[in-house]
């Protein structure tokens, strides 16, 4: 995908590296402080938004312009299931609805440990059958998230897959952590390349989210048969300590017979999208998500 520039690259690699570690700080402070660095990622002034209750969740849609576009995003944000909101994802979810041409709905589902495992999951189910049944009969219905909240995507595919409810149109997976037992090889090859995460840091935040088995398919949704899903996209970073559950999910879905493309970005970390603003390969990326939702939908 071709060489990042390494100035940008240092100066970030400088920032998140001097981040507190939820370790360090403790659940709040650190979702407190992922709220303020929102302030560095405002979205575009022309998107509009409009706040929405769906069953007790708050939610908010999402228009970059054309509001009688036929395509509608589900985006489910990440933050390790215990961290992340509609504020801090709402300028990479805007980017997002605009490179896809869609409006995008965005939503605060429930966090551990107050809310342990499967009750964001739950909600994320309950927003996705409300905007089913809102959009079905009108609308191509796209899913995407990003890290946690794509592995949540994930989970809810399996569940729909199980229950032969509507699937949506396409899916799109961002840096997915799809597998919580964090084992694969990629977790010590590049764990001094990713700025973002530590497999350290990854098991603490899964016993946060579950004391569960953490192999259940619902928890650890890499582990399930995808027969019969609808296209998906995979993004992931070359550095990443997660590349190889999207290498193994790539392969999975492949198996199933299902359409699938993985994205491997030269030089990436985790979520790298995040950093648009200033990253032209974040920027690069959502341009190629935006190509495979037109590919994939009216």
């Amino acid at each position: 995908m071709g060489k990042p520039a390494s100035h940008i690259l240092t100066a970030l690699f400088r920032h998140l590296r001097s981040r507190p570690t939820i370790e360090q700080v403790g659940v709040q402070p650190y979702r407190t402080l992922l709220e303020k660095n929102t302030l560095a990622f405002k979205p575009d002034p022309s998107i509009q938004t409009e706040p929405v209750m769906i069953n007790s969740i708050e939610a908010q849609w999402l228009f970059p312009g054309n509001k009688m576009t036929p395509r509608v995003i589900l985006y489910v944000h990440g933050g390790g299931f215990i961290a992340g909101s509609i504020l801090s994802h709402i300028d990479l979810a805007a980017r997002i609805a605009a490179a896809c041409d869609a409006k995008l709905l965005i939503f605060n589902y429930r966090l551990a440990p107050e809310h342990p495992f499967p009750e964001g999951l739950t909600d994320v189910r309950n927003v996705y059958e409300w905007l089913t049944a809102q959009y079905r009969d009108s609308h191509d219905i796209i899913l995407a998230g990003d890290s946690a909240g794509a592995g949540l995507a994930l989970s809810l595919l399996s569940g729909l897959l199980s229950d032969n409810y509507l699937l949506p149109s396409c899916s799109v997976l961002i840096s997915p952590w799809i597998d919580l037992e964090c084992k694969n090889p990629s977790h010590f090859e590049n764990k001094e390349k990713d700025p973002m995460l530590s497999m350290d840091i990854l098991k603490k935040t899964a016993a946060l989210y579950t004391d569960r088995d953490l192999s259940h398919h619902l928890i650890s949704p890499v582990n399930n048969d995808f027969s019969g899903i609808t296209p998906v996209l995979i993004q992931t970073g070359e550095n990443e300590i997660l590349v190889d559950d999207s290498k193994i999910l790539a392969q999975n879905l492949k198996t199933a017979g299902a359409t699938v493309e993985l994205e491997i970005w030269e030089g990436m970390f985790h979520v790298w999208h995040y950093f648009a603003k200033y990253l032209p390969e974040g920027r690069g990326a959502i341009r190629q998500i935006g190509a495979f939702v037109r590919r994939h939908t009216s």
